[in-house]
């Protein structure tokens, strides 16, 4: 399916990306300008007040009942030794003009109704003035205070074009370099965007090629250790148990049809031949006594089958309960010294417990795992042989090992030999009548109980098979199901 170009991860990361950035800088770039242009005011009235507090400790001598010109004279001596810039000018306590700094040259500050009140009160006023062409003053009124009578008052002026130049020059760099950044950034996560979705589209493309027919196909690994990386290693996991679940289920398919067809081929083939050359009752006989061997044959594969698909979908429960596990192995020794005695096969008990194991568990379930087990010894085991059937326990686990001397299992079929239909070449003989299914339903009953079996085997010397139950039962509610996908 292919992705709108607007709706791509890089199109999204690098807008999300442009989008936090703008809203970065434009919060930072709105602060830093507010903070900056109060601090810069703050500066101007600083050094406005500080001129006038000088001035003001030095009353004494700049209003002397004197000349105004001697008055002036110490003014400008005053501006000159603290090399101020600002305007001044120096009022008398009726308000009027004693005398300018020189860069006031004929112009006089504003002195309106509100700064007169506010000197008259003995109170500074502070204000922004425009100037008449243009241009704009901080303007300090400060009285000049003798005795708690005005004694005068003081002027302080500083121009604010410089303040403004500076704030704007400010506002400009912002305006100019914050899109110019927010453009290169963004470009700078476009190509990154694009250098971190690369593997994911490597990815992709390579996942769009594994198919059913080519599972045996993995998705490449990035050089890097990351997240991206233990995502892909995950997926090539998966990838493993599917293509060995195909695998299995292709088998299992394979081995169940070829087992029902055998079956079905030699009824038909015997019907065929019996209809056309049959002449006799015991003719006819003979060949529904064989059909019905083929039927009884079907009829365990098809049950078998049934017993493990129900056990795949939890439709096959366990009814637990508790009985004597030792009673239960004695009754399967005596019935397999009644199975042994057509091959003569001497069978012992050993019994390594000190007092009766009772166990929780499906009984029934549990009998059909080791009459199966001890039907497949004495199968394969030659006549005048050995079988062994022990007890034992293992701490909270009761262990029952199924011994026999036999023809034992080649090493490279024993980790197959649960497997569905799996059998090796003696197995695969009809005569033997064997399914390929029994172990695996050996294997579910066990895992359902909570426990597991284990095969060990020589050639020409027999198998050992140990199946290890817990006798308190499997965990409630834990019941390990068999599936063809394992």
């Amino acid at each position: 399916m292919a992705v709108s170009p607007l709706r791509s991860i890089r199109v999204r990361l690098t807008f999300w990306y442009a989008m936090t950035l703008a809203v970065i800088l434009a919060v930072s770039a709105l602060f830093s300008y507010h903070y900056f242009s109060h601090n810069l005011s703050e500066q101007v009235d600083f050094q406005v007040r500080e001129i006038a507090r000088t001035l003001d400790r030095n009353r004494d001598d700049i209003l002397r009942d004197s000349a105004a010109a001697q008055n002036c004279d110490l003014l400008q001596g005053l501006i000159h030794s603290h090399n101020w810039g600002s305007f001044l000018l120096l009022r008398d306590a009726s308000l009027q003009v004693l005398c300018t700094s020189d860069n006031l040259v004929d112009r006089v500050l504003p002195f309106g109704p509100v700064a007169r009140q506010q000197v008259r009160w003995l109170h500074e006023h502070l204000e922004t003035v425009d100037l008449a062409g243009g241009g704009k003053l901080r303007l300090l009124s400060y009285p000049l205070v003798n005795n708690g009578r005005l004694a005068g008052v003081i002027q302080v002026a500083q121009e604010l074009g410089p303040l403004f130049q500076t704030i704007e020059e400010l506002r400009l760099i912002y305006l100019v370099v914050g899109p110019f950044a927010i453009f290169w950034l963004c470009l700078g996560c476009w190509l990154l965007a694009e250098r971190l979705i690369a593997p994911v589209l490597e990815v992709t493309e390579a996942a769009q090629g594994i198919t059913a027919d080519h599972l045996s196909r993995r998705l490449p690994l990035g050089s890097h250790q990351d997240e991206l990386t233990q995502m892909v290693a995950c997926l090539n996991q998966m990838l493993d148990r599917l293509e060995k679940s195909f695998r299995r289920i292709r088998q299992f398919s394979g081995d169940a049809s070829h087992e029902l067809r055998t079956p079905l081929t030699i009824l038909r083939g015997e019907t065929e031949v019996t209809l056309r050359w049959a002449k006799t009752p015991e003719e006819f006989r003979d060949m529904l006594r064989s059909n019905m061997e083929e039927i009884d044959r079907m009829e365990r594969i098809i049950e078998s089958l049934l017993t493990l698909a129900k056990s795949e979908v939890g439709e096959l429960t366990l009814e637990m309960k508790e009985f004597s596990l030792s009673d239960m192995v004695q009754e399967l020794y005596l019935q397999s010294r009644l199975l042994c005695e057509a091959k003569r096969i001497e069978v012992q008990l050993l019994l390594d417990v000190n007092e009766e194991i009772r166990i929780r568990g499906d009984e029934l379930r549990l009998r059909q795992m080791f009459l199966n087990l001890i039907s497949n010894a004495i199968k394969y085991t030659p006549e005048d042989g050995h079988l062994e059937i022990i007890l034992a326990m293992e701490g909270g686990f009761a262990r029952v090992n199924i011994n026999d001397s036999g023809i034992g299992i080649p090493a490279e079929h024993l980790p197959h030999i649960f497997d569905r239909f799996y059998r090796v070449d003696k197995a695969r003989n009809r005569m033997d009548g064997g399914t390929g299914l029994g172990l695996a339903i050996v294997k579910w009953i066990a895992e359902a109980h909570g426990g597991g079996i284990t095969v060990s085997s020589e050639v020409g010397k027999g198998s050992s098979f140990s199946v290890r139950l817990p006798v308190a039962g499997p965990a409630e509610g834990k019941h390990p199901r068999s599936t063809i996908l394992e």
